[in-house]
């Protein structure tokens, strides 16, 4: 069984591997202007706790395990991205 220092720090790369893709949908042109604006909003939410990594809170802990349940759950809005026909746009 993990500790719980192993379960966080696993927690904190998971959260990490998220905001990347959401910050890559945020600037990415294919990417509907309301995904990327929901995207840049998960990202912005998950810089306001970077500062805490390693020493948050019970309420920052809770607040990240939510992050990442909500960022898992819109990342599949990239599906949403429909394809146009080359020279059409």
């Amino acid at each position: 069984m993990a500790s719980n220092d192993e379960k966080n720090e696993l927690l904190v790369e998971v959260l990490t591997a998220l905001a990347g893709i959401c910050r890559k949908m945020a600037i990415h042109p294919a990417v509907p202007i309301k995904v990327r604006e929901q995207a840049s909003q998960l990202v912005q939410e998950f810089e306001e706790l970077l500062p805490a990594r390693g020493q948050g809170t019970p309420y920052e802990h809770l607040e990240g395990e939510q992050l990442i349940t909500r960022m898992a759950r819109f990342i599949p809005r990239v599906l949403d991205v429909e394809a146009r026909a080359k020279g059409m746009d």
